[in-house]
């Protein structure tokens, strides 16, 4: 059976981190965005100024996530993993081992049979792990991941 176009309420989503052996819900997202790039080779013959072919390489997946809901639990808190890949103690570590997450996200449509678009993306780490606290705002955090490969799929 086909399916149809639908309408998607961004609020339906549910996001997941896994830190190798635990799945963390984000809760209150305040956005997500999934970008899927690669680096282009384009080639060019001499007696020509248009391009003879195109080859992909590099590719990457970028993942922007905004939440507000979190643990301050510094030893259960996943980020702290960012910055200390062997335990989360909050110290940062001297070391060059990358800690890698997966990330998983469902959108539902809201029907009762709702229609879900799941993507996984895999082996992602975080360059950076800014922590902004604003005066008279709720606390949001705002993190880019790079991932190695997505996955996309229809969950039942």
């Amino acid at each position: 059976m086909a399916g149809t176009a639908k309408v998607y309420f961004a609020n339906r989503l549910s996001l997941k981190v896994n830190d190798g052996s635990t799945d963390h819900t984000l809760a209150i997202l305040h956005g997500c965005e999934v970008i899927w790039e690669a680096e282009h080779i384009e080639e060019y013959g001499m007696d020509s100024t248009l391009r003879e072919d195109v080859s992909k390489v590099k590719q990457k997946v970028r993942v922007k996530i905004k939440y507000a809901k979190f643990n301050p639990i510094v030893t259960e808190w996943w980020q702290m993993q960012i910055i200390r890949p062997s335990g989360a103690t909050g110290a940062m570590e001297d070391t060059n081992t990358v800690k890698l997450f997966d990330i998983t996200g469902i959108l539902t449509d809201g029907a009762a049979s709702p229609q879900k678009f799941q993507a996984v993306i895999d082996d992602c780490y975080f360059p950076t792990m800014p922590m902004v606290f604003a005066e008279n705002q709720y606390v949001v955090h705002d993190l880019e991941a790079i991932g190695k490969s997505i996955t996309s799929s229809n969950p039942a």
